[in-house]
């Protein structure tokens, strides 16, 4: 059989799964087992059923030319009920039968999302878990590999032992079983795995510890590669880092409440939560476990340089807190053309990893100093340009975040380093310039390009508020010249909003006048930045947000006498854009402080 000559061989070429597939070919009757297959593939009970009546031999048989049963088939073509059904027919032992890809069927329904397919299986012979391919894989390592279901992967798991002849967690395959449920990011499992077996939280290869290697890849996996880990929602989500697979999950009243509200929305909250909070946690008992080695040269190839490099670069400030709390040493490490942490922070502006840095000053300080092959000081550092680190707001915004990250590294640099020329002649502030022009240039069009845009708008809104004050709702009394509904508070709504807009649109208009000359520096940008574009945004949303009131009062007034809660359906209405608006996150860019 060919599960037996797994055993025996558990690795095979593909030359050899050919030669097996071509000399079975052979004498492979295919016109005979083709409506077999057809009626499997589609899901086709009947037709199914009805062939195996005539021909029992057929359940256990090979019926395609890669060796596969009718139970192979039915995985691999996901018809699960088939699976299901097929199973209380197929005889024990045929469960473990491998085709000649070196599968079982529960590596195939492994791949898939049907954990009551894989119950059955594992119901009728509970060794399956335990079989392996021809590379020596268990259905576990399946799981992973494909969709990755985390029902799939807490089942396997719970099913499956370390024993012969695969021994998934102490044999060879563990290493890679390791990374790909890291991957995965299901780190509860991964951490439910290692109380089960501690040696695989110190598993490595050439690159270092293959976990810690996995996570500094996944910056994502932690709250500080996230940045709604501060709204209310992800504050409020409740976490159980203990829940095992099969205890029910159970939030407080509140949580309940949002998530029959929202549905899926809050779970996908909470599951965020809990993979940052599992990533956390398991960075720690990963640490724990190298530090009671008590081998230095163990754990400095351990921790090696990549990994350190991937995480200052990427921003987990989370794997740096706990790498130095458990090897202090660690903070020193020198990675060649890269520098020193403090270094690498500075030039992927990972101000986060700076503030872990300045909680040690004398390390900071003296890191800080640091010089590079090329006479770099780190304010050299700090000011060149690199494209990836361009901002969403557009080329403007991206100048004053460089003039501001470039002016908080020189308060840590020693003052005398902004005198220091490299290797190139150049001081700091001369390769921020040099680095910065073409940026400026694409901001000075960037903000033109904005400006006349929110001129059109601002434009519009002064003339028709303008026409709105001439003209007022009702019209004028004509002995008098008075508006009809002057005495009305509705009126005094009005009438205040349409002024305010007023104002405001023709305050938005001189913000964003053209200047004769846009600014050649990176100083004069900021100022426009801060002084009129954002300046100009604001009135600009004021205006639009009291051109909104003025005609809800004025639509209201005109329409009460026939409709008697026009007020409130109009201001119903007219809350949503301006809630909406007023939420608008407009470019205020928050100042950059290291210290």
């Amino acid at each position: 059989m060919a599960s037996a000559y797994a055993e025996s061989s558990p690795l095979i070429s593909s030359d050899g799964v050919k030669a097996a597939v071509s000399e079975f070919a052979r004498g492979f009757n295919h016109s005979y087992y083709l409506p077999l297959h057809l009626a499997i593939l589609k899901g086709d009970w009947e037709s199914t059923e009805a062939f195996l009546d005539n021909d029992p031999r057929a359940l256990t048989a090979k019926v395609t030319v890669h060796g596969r049963t009718a139970l192979h088939v039915a995985a691999v073509g996901a018809q699960w009920n088939l699976v299901e059904k097929l199973v209380e027919y197929m005889p024990a032992n045929m469960l473990t039968e491998l085709d000649f890809m070196g599968c079982t069927c529960l590596h195939y329904v492994a791949m898939g999302e049907s954990v009551n397919a894989v119950k059955a299986l594992v119901a009728k012979n509970p060794s399956v878990t335990q079989v392996t391919d021809f590379k020596g894989f268990t259905p576990l390592i399946y799981s992973l590999t494909s969709t990755r279901h985390r029902d799939m992967v807490w089942y396997l798991l719970m099913n499956t032992t370390d024993e012969r002849p695969g021994c998934p967690f102490s044999g060879p395959s563990a290493s890679q079983l390791v990374a790909l449920l890291t991957a995965s990011g299901f780190h509860d499992i991964t951490m439910h795995l290692l109380q089960r077996y501690p040696d695989l939280a110190t598993i490595s290869d050439s690159n270092g510890s293959i976990i810690l290697n996995v996570l500094s890849k996944l910056p994502s996996h932690f709250p500080s590669g996230n940045t709604y880990t501060n709204n209310f929602d992800y504050k409020l989500a409740p976490v159980e880092l203990e829940l095992s697979p099969n205890q029910p999950y159970c939030g407080n009243i509140t949580w309940n409440a949002f998530q029959y509200c929202f549905g899926s929305s809050m779970k996908r909250v909470r599951d965020a939560k809990l993979r940052h909070l599992s990533a956390v946690r398991l960075t720690e008992f990963v640490f724990s476990q190298a530090s009671a080695m008590n081998d230095y040269q163990f754990y400095e190839s351990f921790v090696s340089a990549d990994i350190i490099f991937n995480a200052t670069s990427s921003g987990i400030v989370e794997i740096l807190r706990i790498c130095f709390q458990f090897f202090p040493d660690l903070v020193w490490t020198h990675i060649p053309n890269e520098g020193y942490v403090i270094q690498i922070a500075i030039k992927n502006r990972q101000e986060k990893v700076i503030r872990l840095l300045s909680k040690m000053p004398i390390i900071c300080k003296l890191l800080v100093l640091a010089i590079d092959e090329s006479n770099n000081t780190t304010s050299h550092l700090a000011a060149r340009f690199s494209s990836n680190n361009k901002s969403t707001l557009g080329a403007a915004f991206q100048v004053e975040r460089e003039l501001q990250w470039f002016q908080e590294v020189e308060k840590l640099d020693h003052p005398l380093h902004k005198d220091v020329k490299n290797s190139d002649g150049k001081t700091a502030r001369e390769v921020f310039i040099e680095e910065h022009k073409q940026l400026v240039e694409e901001g000075n069009n960037w903000v033109k390009d904005r400006s006349n845009a929110c001129m059109l708008v601002a434009t519009l809104i002064a003339t028709i508020t303008f026409a709105a004050a001439i003209t007022v709702p009702g019209g004028n009394n004509q002995d008098k010249g008075i508006p009809i509904f002057l005495l009305q508070k509705k009126f005094d709504l009005f009438i205040v909003s349409d002024v305010i807009a007023f104002f405001y649109s023709m305050g938005s208009l001189l913000m964003f006048l053209p200047k004769s000359n846009g600014p050649k520096t990176q100083k004069g940008f900021a100022n426009i930045l801060t002084f009129r574009l954002k300046l100009g945004l604001y009135f600009l949303l004021f205006a639009l947000v009291a051109t909104t009131i003025a005609f809800t009062a004025a639509l209201s007034m005109l329409l009460e006498k026939r409709f008697k809660f026009s007020i409130i359906s109009i201001s119903i209405f007219a809350c949503i854009p301006i809630i909406y608006a007023t939420g608008l996150r407009y470019p205020n860019l928050r100042r950059i402080k290291l210290l």
